[in-house]
C-alpha cells in the first residue's frame, strides 16, 4: 500500500515542486497529511504529459535566458534540419546492398531518437538543460573539484566549438567545389577563392542574427529543407532515367567515410539540449500545468526522425540498384547540373544555423569593449572560409574528424553520462530534498517515514528505468566501443 504524502505546514506556496520541502528535519514539526490524487510524478515517467513540469521553481533550471522561445514547429524545424545535409547527400553513394542498407539505416535513426531522449531524460533529472552544466554535474560536483571543472568546461566548449566550425567548413567546402565544374573556363581570377569569399559575404548578413529565433535564419533553414527535397526528387528522376552520376563530394572525404559511418553521420545532430529549453521558453504559463502532444518533445523528436528516414530511406534503393539504361542520343535530359545546384544550395543555406550556435570565442573583455563589431562571429566566419581553402589532404583529415566528433557526441557521450549519473552517482532525492552540494547522506534525524517513501520511489524510479539502462548500455559498448575500435583499426590499416 502506498504511503501517504508529508508537506508541513510552514511550505512556501511558491515553491513551484510537487514534492514537499522540509524547513528542517526535527521530527517535532507538525505536519499534516496530505492524500495523492494520483502517483507522484517520476522524471522517467512517459505519458503524455510528460513535460508539464514547473520550469518557474528556483530548482528547475531548464527556462535558462540564454535560450530564445521557439514555438514547436521552430523547434521541428531545428530537430529535422541535421538529417537532410551531407550525410543524406552522400547517402546514394554508399553501395551497400539492401539486406545491410535498409537495417542499418533503420538502426542508425532509432538510435538517433534514442541518443536524443537520453538527453531528454537527464535534461528533466537533472533539472538542468544545458550541456556544460550537465557534463559538470556528472563529472565534477562536489568540493574541491575546480580545476576539474573548469577543465571540463573548456573542453565541452572547445569540442562544440569544433564540431560546429568544421561542420561550417565543410558544408562552405563542398559547396563550392560543387558548383566549379559548371563554372566557364578560362576565368581571369581563380574560381574556388573567389566563389568562398562571395559565399561568405551572402552568409554575412544571416550569420550576424542573434540566435536561432531570428526570421532570416528560420527562412535560411526553411529553404536548406526545400532545396533538399527537391534535390531528392531530382535523384529520384536521375536514378530512373540511369543518369544518376556518383556525388564528387564523396570522393574528397577522408578514411572513415565509409558505408556504416556515412550511414551513421546522416543521423548525428546537436543542439538537443538548447532546442529543448527553447520549447520549454516557448510554452505559455499556463500551458505548463499539462503539455499537449504538439508540445511534447518527444513527439517533436520522433517526427523529426520519421519525416527524415522518408528522405532518405529511398536513396538506399538507388545504391543498391543502379540502374543503366542505353541512351541513343548522347546528350539526354541531364539533372545533374540541378542536382549540383541544390545539393551546393542545401549545404550553403545550412551554414547560418550552425556557425549561430557555435560558442563564443574567448576573446579578453577589453577587446570585446574596445569594438562595437561581433568580434566572435566575425572571427569565426574567417577561420571557416580558411579552412575550406586548405589543400584536399588536409580537408580529409579535417573530415574524419568531423565524422568522429559528431558521431561520438551524438551515440557515445549521452550514454556515457547517463550512466556516470545514475550507476556511480548517488540518486538525487525526490522526497526528501538534498542539503549539500556533493550529495551526502541524509541527516540521521531525517523522519523515517519520509526516508521509507524516499526508498519507495527511488526504487520504483530504478524499476522505470531498466529498459532504458539496457538500452545505453548497448549504446556505450558496441555502438560507442564498436566505432572507435573499428576507428582505431581503419586508422592503423587492419581493414
Amino acid at each position: 500500500m502506498d504511503l501517504p504524502r508529508l508537506s508541513t505546514s510552514s511550505e512556501g506556496s511558491s515553491s513551484g515542486e510537487s514534492s514537499p520541502i522540509l524547513s528542517n528535519f526535527n521530527s517535532s514539526t507538525s505536519l499534516i497529511l496530505v492524500h495523492d490524487d494520483e502517483e507522484p510524478t517520476s522524471p522517467f515517467d512517459f505519458r503524455d504529459n510528460d513535460d508539464g513540469d514547473e520550469p518557474e521553481s528556483p530548482d528547475f533550471e531548464i527556462r535558462r535566458h540564454f535560450s530564445p522561445a521557439m514555438a514547436p514547429s521552430l523547434v521541428f524545424l531545428y530537430l529535422l534540419s541535421p538529417y537532410l545535409k551531407l550525410g543524406a547527400l552522400l547517402l546514394p553513394n554508399t553501395q551497400h546492398p539492401l539486406k545491410y542498407g535498409i537495417p542499418l539505416l533503420i538502426a542508425f535513426a532509432i538510435l538517433s531518437a534514442f541518443s536524443r531522449q537520453i538527453w531528454y531524460m537527464l535534461a528533466r533529472y537533472m533539472r538542468k538543460a544545458d550541456l556544460e552544466d550537465i557534463v559538470l554535474d556528472a563529472f565534477a560536483l562536489g568540493r574541491g573539484k575546480e580545476r576539474r571543472r573548469a577543465w571540463l568546461r573548456s573542453l565541452v566548449r572547445g569540442g562544440t566549438g569544433l564540431l560546429r566550425v568544421l561542420l561550417a567548413v565543410i558544408y562552405l567546402r563542398e559547396s563550392v567545389h560543387i558548383l566549379l565544374p559548371l563554372l566557364p573556363e578560362g576565368l581571369p581570377l581563380p574560381p574556388r577563392p573567389v566563389l568562398t569569399i562571395v559565399f561568405a559575404l551572402a552568409l554575412l548578413p544571416l550569420v550576424s542574427a542573434q540566435s536561432l529565433a531570428a526570421k532570416r535564419i528560420v527562412y535560411a533553414t526553411w529553404a536548406s529543407i526545400a532545396t533538399y527535397v527537391i534535390w531528392f526528387f531530382c535523384v529520384a528522376v536521375a536514378h530512373s532515367n540511369g543518369t544518376l552520376e556518383v556525388n564528387p563530394s564523396w570522393l574528397r572525404m577522408g578514411t572513415f567515410w565509409q558505408g556504416i559511418t556515412t550511414t551513421a553521420f546522416a543521423f548525428t545532430s546537436s543542439s538537443t539540449l538548447p532546442l529543448y529549453a527553447s520549447l520549454k521558453a516557448g510554452a505559455p504559463p499556463e500551458a505548463l500545468s499539462k503539455s499537449s502532444l504538439s508540445r511534447s518533445f518527444r513527439t517533436l523528436s520522433l517526427l523529426s526522425v520519421a519525416v527524415a528516414g522518408c528522405f532518405t530511406l529511398p536513396l538506399i534503393f538507388f545504391t543498391a540498384n543502379p540502374k543503366v539504361v542505353i541512351l541513343q542520343d548522347p546528350e539526354p535530359f541531364r539533372l545533374q547540373p540541378a542536382i549540383a545546384v541544390f545539393n551546393a544550395l542545401t549545404l550553403l543555406l545550412a551554414i547560418p544555423s550552425v556557425l549561430i550556435t557555435t560558442p563564443t570565442l574567448p576573446i579578453p573583455e577589453r577587446i570585446r569593449r574596445s569594438t562595437s563589431l561581433p568580434l566572435s562571429k566575425s572571427l569565426t566566419l574567417i577561420l571557416t572560409i580558411a579552412l575550406s581553402l586548405v589543400p584536399t589532404p588536409i580537408a580529409r583529415v579535417l573530415s574524419d574528424i568531423l565524422i568522429a566528433s559528431a558521431c561520438a557526441s551524438t551515440y557515445f557521450l549521452p550514454a556515457l553520462v547517463h550512466i556516470t549519473t545514475h550507476f556511480f552517482k548517488r540518486p538525487l532525492s525526490i522526497v526528501i530534498p538534498t542539503i549539500h552540494s556533493s550529495q551526502e547522506a541524509l541527516p540521521a534525524e531525517a523522519d523515517e517515514l519520509l526516508q521509507r517513501k524516499e526508498r519507495a520511489l527511488q526504487q520504483r524510479q530504478f524499476r522505470k528505468r531498466l529498459v532504458w539502462d539496457i538500452g545505453v548500455w548497448v549504446l556505450l559498448l558496441p555502438v560507442g566501443g564498436g566505432g572507435f575500435v573499428w576507428g582505431a583499426g581503419r586508422l592503423a590499416g587492419r581493414w
